[in-house]
Formats: structure tokens, C-alpha cells, sequence
């Protein structure tokens, strides 16, 4: 049996269905960890994670920000903290 190979270079599994936001994320980070545990509970959104700990950019972008969530579509960026309601209306901001 083949591997789905739109699940092989991502954390978690795509769908055509979900919602793809970015987590930006380094390691040893406990607030990421509460963001990731957050994030598990919304099956409807698919996460790929970014370690800005390997590129400058990232870390001068979102070094005291992290945990970051990005909407790739929108370009939209939701800092921590966040809850379940607050990432719930911030993507489905603009959606009425």
C-alpha cells in the first residue's frame, strides 16, 4: 500500500477540507507546546510547523512572538496568547 503523498513532508495530514495555518515555533519553547495542544483539538485545521530557530529572518521576525500562527492565504498573523474561540474567529475573520 502506497503512502499518501500529500501527508509525507507535512507534521500533520492534509485535507482538501481544512483550514492550513503555519506555526511558527522553536525548540524548548512550553508556550509552543500549549499552542500545539490547542491546535490539536480543531481537526478542521491542518498545521504545518516552521522552526524559526533556522533562519535569522524568522527569528528577528518572530523571535519574543512565538508562538505565531499564519494564515498563508491571507497573510494574517494571530500571537500568543490564544484560545480555541480566538483562533476560531480569526479564521473565519472575513468570511460573512
Amino acid at each position: 500500500m502506497a503512502a499518501n503523498p500529500a501527508s509525507v513532508n507535512y507534521p500533520m495530514t492534509i485535507t482538501t477540507h481544512s483550514k492550513r495555518l503555519i506555526l511558527y515555533h522553536t525548540a524548548g519553547c512550553h508556550l509552543c507546546e500549549e499552542a500545539r495542544q490547542l491546535l490539536a483539538q480543531l481537526p478542521e485545521i491542518t498545521t504545518e510547523e516552521v522552526d524559526i530557530g533556522n533562519d535569522p529572518l524568522l527569528v528577528e521576525r518572530y523571535g519574543t512572538r512565538i508562538p505565531v500562527l499564519l494564515q498563508p492565504d491571507s497573510g494574517l498573523t494571530l500571537n500568543w496568547p490564544f484560545t480555541l474561540e480566538a483562533i476560531h474567529q480569526w479564521t473565519h475573520a472575513g468570511q460573512r
